[in-house]
Parts: C-alpha cells; sequence; structure tokens
C-alpha cells in the first residue's frame, strides 16, 4: 500500500487559525515586554546605585529560573537549537525571560529586549500550538510528528515582528536561525502571515523598536565605496564580537559550571569597569546610542566598550537579548567611520547596523530585509553592500552557530559521501 500523499485541508484550516492567532499573542507579548523594559530602564536611569544590586539582581534570575524549573543556561542560542531538533520550548521560558530582562536592565547591564521577546515568541508559540496539533499540511510528510519547532518559530517571528515593525525581516530571521529546516521552510507562508498580524496589531499602537529614518545620499562610486569598507570593518567586528560572546559563554558554562559565582564575578567585573571608566551611558539595552550614531552622534572608540560590556553580561550569565547591543554597536561603528571619513555619519551608521548585525548573527538575508524595511528602497543598494560585504568577509560563525554558507557545505559533504558509500557497495556487488 503507497504512502497517503497531498494536502491535508484540516491541517492547513489549523495553520492559518494558529498563525492568527500567535500572531496576536506576539504582538501582545512584545507590547508587554516592551513597557516593562521601559520601566526598568527609567528605574536604572533614575537611581544610578541601581548598578551596585547588579550581582545580586543576577542572583535573582538565576534563582526564578530554578523555581520555574528551567536550565539557568538557557539562552537564545539555546533556544533556537531546541527549535532547529524540533524539541518543545517551555511555556515557563516566558516569565522567566521577561523578568530576567527587566532584572538585568535595571541594574544597567548590556543587554537589549529584541532576542527576548524572541524566547518569549518561541515559547508562547511552542504553548499555543500544542491544543492545534499542529502537523505537516502534506500528508507525505506526517512522520516528522507534531511541529513543536515549527509553532515556536511562528511565536518567535510573530513577536520580533511586532517589536521590530519589520514582518519580512522577522519570518526571514527565524527561517536563517534554523537555517531553512523542512518542516519550518515547508510552512514558511503561515508563518509570514502570524508576522504580519502581530505587525498589523503591533504598528498603529507604536509600542517598539521604532528606528528613525535617514537621509540617503544620491548613488554614487563614492558613497558604494564607502559601505565597503564599513561592511569590511563590520566583518572583523562582527567575528570577534561573535567569538567573544559565544567563547565566554562556553567557557562560563563548561569549564567554571558554577552559574552563581559566575554571575556575581561578572556582576562585580562590570560594576568595577563602569565606575573606574565613567561608563554610565553604556547601561541598558543602547537604545539611546543607537539614536544618537543615527543622528551622527558616537565616540570613535564607543562601540568597542558596548561590545565589551555586552560580552560580559551576556557572557556571564545575566538574561537578555543581544540583538539591539548588535545593532547599537554597528551603528556606533559606523557613525566613528563616518566621522572620521568626513563623510555623511547617519547613512554610515545606518549601513553599519544592519552589516555588523549580518557579520555577527550569519543572518545575512533578514538583515538586508530589515534594512530595506527600516531605511526604505532608498537604502537597498547601500545596504546590500555593506551587508554582504560583512557577511562574506568573515568566518562563518556567529552569536547563533555556523550560518547557511556551512550548514549547505555539510549537507553537500554528506550528499557526497553518501553518494560514495552507494557507489563503493554497488563495485562491491559487481566484483561479487
Amino acid at each position: 500500500m503507497g504512502e497517503e500523499r497531498g494536502f491535508d485541508g484540516g491541517q492547513i484550516a489549523r495553520h492559518i487559525v494558529f498563525a492568527v492567532v500567535i500572531g496576536a499573542v506576539g504582538a501582545g507579548a512584545s507590547i508587554l515586554l516592551s513597557l516593562a523594559v521601559d520601566l526598568a530602564s527609567s528605574l536604572s536611569s533614575r537611581f544610578s546605585w541601581l548598578l551596585f544590586a547588579l550581582p545580586v539582581l543576577g542572583v535573582l534570575s538565576l534563582f526564578l529560573y530554578k523555581l520555574l524549573k528551567l536550565p539557568v543556561n538557557l539562552a537564545t542560542d539555546t533556544v533556537v537549537n531546541d527549535m532547529r531538533a524540533n524539541r518543545r520550548v517551555p511555556a515557563a521560558l516566558t516569565p522567566g525571560i521577561l523578568a530576567g530582562t527587566c532584572l538585568t536592565v535595571v541594574g544597567g547591564g548590556s543587554v537589549g529586549k529584541e532576542a527576548a521577546v524572541m524566547q518569549m515568541g518561541a515559547s508562547l508559540g511552542a504553548t499555543v500550538g500544542r491544543p492545534f496539533k499542529l502537523y505537516a499540511v502534506r500528508r507525505e510528510h506526517r512522520r516528522e510528528g507534531l511541529l513543536e519547532g515549527y509553532a515556536a518559530a511562528c511565536g518567535m517571528a510573530a513577536a520580533f515582528s511586532a517589536l521590530f515593525f519589520a514582518p519580512l525581516g522577522a519570518a526571514m530571521f527565524v527561517l536563517e536561525l534554523v537555517r531553512f529546516k523542512g518542516s519550518v521552510a515547508r510552512h514558511a507562508a503561515t508563518m509570514l502571515l502570524a508576522s504580519f498580524v502581530a505587525y498589523a496589531i503591533a504598528k498603529p499602537i507604536g509600542i517598539g523598536d521604532a528606528i528613525p529614518a535617514v537621509a540617503m545620499p544620491a548613488l554614487s562610486w563614492e558613497t558604494m565605496a564607502e559601505c565597503l569598507v564599513v561592511g569590511l570593518a563590520c566583518a572583523g567586528a562582527g567575528a570577534l564580537f561573535a567569538a567573544g560572546l559565544t567563547g565566554t559563554r562556553h567557557l562560563m558554562r563548561t569549564r567554571v559550571g558554577k552559574p552563581l559565582v559566575v554571575v556575581v564575578v561578572g556582576g562585580l567585573i562590570i560594576v568595577a569597569l563602569v565606575l573606574a571608566c565613567s561608563w554610565q551611558r553604556f547601561e541598558g539595552t543602547g537604545a539611546p546610542l543607537l539614536m544618537g550614531a543615527l543622528a551622527g552622534h558616537a565616540g570613535s572608540g564607543d562601540f568597542a566598550v558596548k561590545a565589551l560590556l555586552t560580552v560580559l553580561a551576556l557572557g556571564f550569565g545575566f538574561k537578555g537579548g543581544e540583538i539591539m547591543p548588535m545593532f547599537t554597536i554597528g551603528a556606533l561603528l559606523g557613525c566613528a567611520l563616518g566621522q572620521l571619513a568626513g563623510v555623511s555619519a547617519p547613512f554610515l551608521a545606518a549601513v553599519g547596523m544592519v552589516s555588523f548585525f549580518a557579520a555577527a548573527s550569519r543572518c545575512s538575508l533578514a538583515a538586508f530585509l530589515m534594512g530595506a524595511e527600516i531605511f526604505g528602497l532608498a537604502a537597498v543598494p547601500y545596504v546590500a553592500v555593506g551587508v554582504a560585504a560583512a557577511y562574506l568577509g568573515s568566518r562563518d560563525f556567529g552569536v547563533f552557530g555556523h550560518g547557511l554558507v556551512s550548514h549547505l557545505v555539510r549537507l553537500r559533504t554528506r550528499a557526497r559521501a553518501a553518494a560514495q558509500r552507494e557507489r563503493s557497495a554497488l563495485s562491491g556487488k559487481e566484483v561479487q
């Protein structure tokens, strides 16, 4: 009896309804996190002494994770790995990362909320998706079982779209994070629907990370060359940032292995650096620094300071996200290069923002789409050059692991090895 094939109308309907529901839920999660983190940022700015509480706040976040029965090392990279493997993302992650991010920001830790909202979205997607009993819409793919990873991916894309007002970039970002994994890629249409539903709800409300427009210069060889230089600078800086963050995380998780000690020591190091070097303006998500860079204001070494504090905060186990810091670091670097060359600093800050993100995340298509959605169609040629230079000019390993290039190379190597084994087997049979 042949395998049953074709589309399942019932599953198609379930996927569509689920996409609409998780789009609305993701928008709500984004708005809630934005309000909470904004409150935490205002408290940190108003009461500067809260910086001294950072080690204690880090410990509280770890105790919260233990109370919620969450792995204390759970972060964006581990959530992405669970999605790739079609493993269930725990429901308790939603309150855990929400409270953990706020605790870090209150204490002045250099973390963002974009990756935090992605973790919330993945958790909510997996939770909301369970009653829908989502299987593949094509009957011949039913052997994949319940689509836990796909449900989490839909929630992640929806929440990020609502926070950043970039539905195309959000959907592509998640696709690249899961390396276009079969079950997620085959249902990309409904994931895109969830992203647009979340965007349609959040955009009129206006609570999220709205990035201001930047004036684009006339297209010329000189401006394209400037974008190339910024992209190559972001390639090197992005590779160093990714290596620093992943290396620190690996060292603290595997060699030290004592999360409470790690977070206390990390907190004390951050407090000492901020006080000794008067780095108070580098605390928190970095949104004010990003806005300043896009207005043409940045110090020559600001990007390095923000990168260092972010590596220390996230590497030593504080809860929060890495995406807004990556945007900020790239914008500061682009702005500094613009000031050094005596050209439009806001323009190069915009190019640097998406280029650094492409290099550090290894998600070049998402970076390009987000650049186009944020800065408009006039920015497309400049963003394309910067992102391409940043992505191709650095090694293919980032904050979330290897990029699509390495993934495709591995798949090709496996295919060649399988073909070679098959040829060897056939040759053996012929000899017999």
